[in-house]
């Protein structure tokens, strides 16, 4: 027996006020573009870091379903940086 007082829950956990049946909405996780952003600085100044950072950016990316690319240039540009360093030692002792 129900009391004028006593109402049954709203279905809506939200209380009306939600996502309009989306699910709760999610939080963006920035960890991918921070490493991004460390890879591309790191690719320049110290290019072995920077192809770890892209690559570790890169896994969490696509672990949180985001986009990749920001972590991708991060490791690929700091591969190219990579080589054009070793041909240029190369280059410059073989004189």
């Amino acid at each position: 027996m129900t009391t004028p007082g006593d109402y049954p829950p709203p279905s809506d956990p939200s209380g009306g006020y939600g996502t309009g049946g989306y699910g709760a909405p999610q939080q963006e996780n920035n960890t991918p573009k921070v490493l991004g952003i460390v890879g591309i600085v790191c690719a320049i100044l110290c290019w072995p870091a920077g192809i770890v950072l892209g690559l570790i950016g890169q896994s969490k990316a696509r672990e949180y379903g985001q986009s990749d690319t920001l972590p991708k240039v991060a490791w690929i540009l700091a591969i190219v940086v990579g080589v054009l360093n070793i041909l240029l030692t190369i280059i410059r002792y073989a004189h």
